[in-house]
């Protein structure tokens, strides 16, 4: 047993058996103690005052308390209790929580633990179920001190990365309804955004704050010492990172709290519609680099001609079951059709992609141009069918218009069907809140 100093005796009530000091700062202590009523260990996080105390310190810390007392959370430390207490030469505030035995993620850091994006990316998906939860309150609570040594993870077990936790609420603060805005800086230097330094903060400062965690547990650099463009961090050429990953943590750290996802909702989702895409096209062997140009016309024309091979065999379709005789050549006609018309608008497109497109910056005109080109051509795929119904069946003016419809059809998929193929990292990070984002940061829409 430790026997606890002077000062601490009226702290521990005759209740508490400390074990161990956790962690130290002036004015303050954590400790790990044996709760003899419940013979389970918890933590006391002291407080004490002194003439260096500023009254912001203790203001914070008894709304740590205060907010610790609402919160029911499996990976938020329960509260237990909260006192002062007075001796003869000191006095002070004591706050009681679970004890969480899990080192940190610094703690892993600095005991020499890499690790990988799929780690990374389990880590920062936990933290931001834990951010949703304190964000949908009301109000909002903005925990404003994410880093690595405020998370929490247990040891791992099996597939599972372990379980996580989030810490010191200390620096806590709910919105007010003055503009959504508080009036206190407060965070750790390096994972602060810059609205920090300007004594605000919103739910999108902690989505800062997890990003630059994220990057220092790839890098193992603290982001205060990352390279700098302004005040973005440069972390690209520090790690190797799928492309949807690291656009998605360009977008957490972006220095405009209004350009970062609106909420952690967002960013989740983002985050699982971003990362799993890439996993899809990985499997496909579809390198980063962009594809050559005969690559990106054989995709073009195949592509375009089993859609419209695909697009003759359902005008068929539908005219077998308008009048239940299709004939033999008359399939071969249509099958013929769809196969040339199909080529000339996969030539076409890809030989516009390639000479105006190549590789891909206007996504819009590109999306446009695809787009275009292929209802032109569907269009005269259904004229084209419709002149050889013209001569089989004497008559066209019964189908010609659904013909049309049809062939116009044709176009719809063109866009997404041949820009994907030839610019692999661009395509998955277009969709959603992130392909937004993406898109304004490269000047498209």
């Amino acid at each position: 047993m430790t026997l606890p100093p002077p000062w601490l005796t009226p702290i521990l009530k005759d209740r508490y058996q400390l074990q161990r000091q956790l962690s130290k700062k002036p004015g303050r202590r954590t400790l790990l103690v044996l709760d003899c009523d419940t013979q389970q260990r918890v933590v006391l996080k002291v407080l004490t005052f002194s003439h260096d105390t500023a009254w912001e310190d203790v203001k914070l810390f008894r709304r740590e308390a205060e907010l610790l007392q609402t919160l029911s959370h499996p990976s938020i430390p329960q509260y237990i209790d909260a006192f002062e207490f007075e001796t003869a030469t000191s006095k002070g505030y004591v706050i009681v929580q679970d004890y969480i035995e899990a080192l940190s993620l610094a703690e892993h850091l600095e005991a020499g633990r890499c690790f990988n994006e799929a780690t990374v990316h389990d880590i920062v998906a936990a933290v931001l179920e834990i951010l949703s939860y304190l964000h949908q309150r009301q109000p909002p609570v903005i925990h404003r001190d994410i880093k690595p040594s405020n998370i929490l993870l247990s040891d791992r077990s099996g597939n599972c990365s372990g379980q996580l936790y989030l810490v010191d609420f200390d620096s806590v603060q709910t919105l007010t309804h003055r503009g959504g805005q508080t009036i206190t800086v407060v965070g750790t230097y390096g994972y602060m955004p810059p609205e920090q330094f300007g004594d605000v903060a919103y739910p999108a400062s902690d989505l800062y704050s997890l990003g630059a965690t994220a990057i220092a547990l790839l890098t193992r650099i603290h982001p205060a010492d990352l390279p700098k463009t302004g005040v973005k961090l440069q972390f690209e050429d520090q790690v190797s990172l799928s492309a949807n990953f690291q656009a998605w943590l360009q977008w957490m750290i972006d220095p405009d709290v209004e350009m970062r996802p609106d909420s952690a909702e967002v960013a989740l989702q983002s985050l699982n519609a971003s990362v799993f895409p890439q996993r899809r096209l990985a499997k496909a062997n579809l390198a980063k680099s962009p594809m050559t140009p005969t690559q990106l016309l054989i995709h073009a024309m195949g592509w375009s001609i089993s859609w419209g091979t695909g697009l003759g065999v359902i005008y068929a379709a539908i005219k077998f079951v308008a009048i239940m005789e299709v004939s033999l050549s008359l399939l071969v006609d249509i099958g013929i059709s769809g196969i040339l018309l199909g080529g000339i608008n996969g030539l076409l497109i890809g030989l516009l992609t390639r000479l105006f497109y190549f590789p891909l910056t206007e996504l819009r005109t590109h999306r446009l141009m695809c787009t275009g080109a292929s209802v032109y051509v569907g269009i005269s795929m259904s004229l084209w069918v419709s002149l050889l119904l013209s001569v089989a069946q004497s008559s066209t003016a019964e189908y010609t218009p659904t013909m049309i419809i049809i062939g116009a059809l044709m176009g719809i998929p063109s866009y997404r069907i041949i820009s994907q193929w030839y610019d692999q990292p661009l395509k998955p990070l277009f969709q959603g809140d992130l392909g937004r984002y993406i898109s304004r940061q490269s000047g498209v829409d």
